[in-house]
């Protein structure tokens, strides 16, 4: 264990590890520092944030409801929340659970309308506003999977509604699932401001390598916002053996993968996510948030769980949790079967490829016999035009595109050709943009060669071109931009994107 977490001493922030087996605790231990100011050191009870290992409480909580006779899964979300659209086909909370609803997710869409993370403090409240003026689904709901937190965010203010009792998301929560499990240390950041004992704080590395502290300013819950220990996260794991909150009913609901309207069954489930990992069936979810890094995963085949809980937003705590897990259940790191290709035959698939449903692009590389993605991800080469990398296969079409396939669904590449847009190209794109959708206008100004774009007041941000009259933001957000054209070749307004917004369409009001 010490050599797993070697990475992590007193002068850098690090991890909390607890590690169970059938039921009874085998290991909690710490390493790094809680806080790097106060020279506090992470023991086995610093509290952490969860990320998105929330997720599958949230959803216990709804399915805790239905149990009781309060709501059906299947009912539409807009039943409890009728903020939101009417998109045609509904929308049910089912829907949500297992990030197969289209719900846009709200960071790209507040970061557009000029209130990106960490520039405000922002509740879930202000997300179901955001949500409420989203007039698209990235997709049909049941019809593909995209990652969100916005239903899940939004969920917590349906589970108050539901209740109707003046009883908040936190009450019941603690009540239902907290108290009976003896999770003593558990409980929602609702109040970022709250004093929280143990608490470690969050960090990242600046670009000078120094570390800058990165915990979250903002009062979201549901998606992410849990506040706990490995201890704790070790007593809820074992519910999923004696089931006392929820019984096996509630224990069979989280862990059922949802299937889509084309019948294809994806791996996610309900705030969970099942696979299989080194031979065995792996049941776990991680989690990110300002500098905080999570993992808690179960191996039920092996009655072995592992809970690992990071401070350092460089921290990969899946790897260290399953490196972890392998010391406890015997299993040995599968390694694919990869075949050497010459580099003629890698220089072929070298370029820049667009994702058909967002425009962003990625940019393969041939070099020194290898296949990268941006010069980070290798591809590891499986045989003719068939590639490998985590839980992704990439598979080369003779069209020039690729499919990236995933336990979740398949998401499409078409190769492009670089653009080198003139000055009097970009100043065709120059002008004001509007969208209901954000309440902001985008300002896009061409200069010196140069094209940015400014949300609202904020200074702005330059534009990197990528393919014909598409860019990309050079701010490190992953978003794309593309600009729209009439028949007539005409701008006539831009779509925004990113892996979780799919087409967040703005319209010219201004020309320069």
């Amino acid at each position: 264990m010490d050599r797993i977490f070697s990475a992590f001493n007193n002068h850098t922030p690090g991890c909390a590890v607890g590690v169970a087996q059938e039921g009874k605790v085998a290991l909690k231990s710490g390493y790094g520092m809680a806080d790097l100011e106060r020279n506090v050191p992470i023991s086995a009870d610093t509290v952490f944030e969860s990320g998105s290992v929330a997720k599958q409480f949230t959803a216990t909580a709804l399915h805790l409801l239905a149990q009781q006779g309060k709501l059906s899964l299947d009912d539409p979300m807009r039943k409890y929340l009728p903020e939101l659209p009417d998109y045609g086909a509904p929308l049910t909370i089912r829907h949500v659970l297992s990030h197969v609803s289209g719900l846009r997710e709200w960071r790209l869409i507040a970061s557009f309308a000029g209130m990106a993370e960490g520039t405000r403090v922002l509740s879930n409240q202000d997300l179901l506003q955001i949500a409420a003026k989203q007039r698209a689904l990235n997709f049909d709901p049941g019809t593909a999977y995209s990652y969100t937190n916005t239903g899940f965010n939004i969920a917590t203010i349906l589970v108050e509604r539901v209740l109707g009792n003046g009883k908040t998301f936190q009450d019941f929560t603690r009540e239902q699932i907290f108290e009976p499990l003896q999770m003593v240390h558990t409980r929602w950041r609702d109040d970022f401001r709250a004093v929280v004992a143990n608490r470690a704080l969050a960090y990242a590395p600046s670009e000078s390598g120094a570390w800058i502290q990165a915990t979250p300013i903002e009062n979201i819950i549901g998606a992410g916002g849990m506040l706990s220990t490995v201890g704790d996260w070790l007593l809820w794991n074992e519910n999923f053996t004696h089931g006392r909150v929820g019984g096996q009913e509630l224990v069979k609901a989280l862990q059922t993968p949802a299937t889509l309207a084309s019948g294809k069954t994806i791996a996610y489930a309900a705030g969970l996510s099942v696979d299989t990992v080194d031979g065995l069936r792996e049941v776990s979810h991680g989690g990110a948030t300002g500098g905080y890094r999570t993992w808690l995963g179960r191996y039920p085949d092996r009655g072995v769980s592992i809970a690992v809980m990071c401070n350092a937003a460089n921290a990969n705590p899946g790897q260290l949790g399953r490196d972890t897990a392998r010391l406890w259940t015997g299993s040995v790191a599968a390694n694919r079967p990869s075949i050497q290709l010459d580099a003629a035959t890698l220089e072929k698939l070298a370029g820049m490829y667009r994702k058909l449903r967002d425009n962003t692009v990625v940019e393969l590389e041939a070099k020194d016999g290898k296949l990268t993605i941006d010069g980070r991800l290798e591809l590891a080469p499986l045989g003719e035009g068939k590639f490998a990398a985590g839980e992704s296969e990439f598979l080369f079409e003779r069209k020039g595109g690729f499919r990236q396939a995933t336990p979740n669904g398949d998401t499409l590449f078409e190769r492009v050709e670089p653009a080198h847009p003139s000055d009097s190209e970009l100043a065709a794109f120059a002008g004001q943009y509007e969208s209901r959708e954000t309440g902001s206008t985008l300002t896009v100004a061409a200069k010196g060669g140069e094209i940015t774009l400014a949300v609202a007041s904020n200074g702005p941000v330059r534009l990197r071109p990528t393919f014909r009259d598409a860019f990309m933001l050079a701010d490190r957000s992953g978003s794309s931009v593309r600009f729209l054209r009439d028949a007539a070749g005409k701008v006539t307004g831009l779509s925004a994107g990113d892996d979780r917004v799919w087409d967040l369409r703005f319209h010219r009001i201004q020309s320069p």
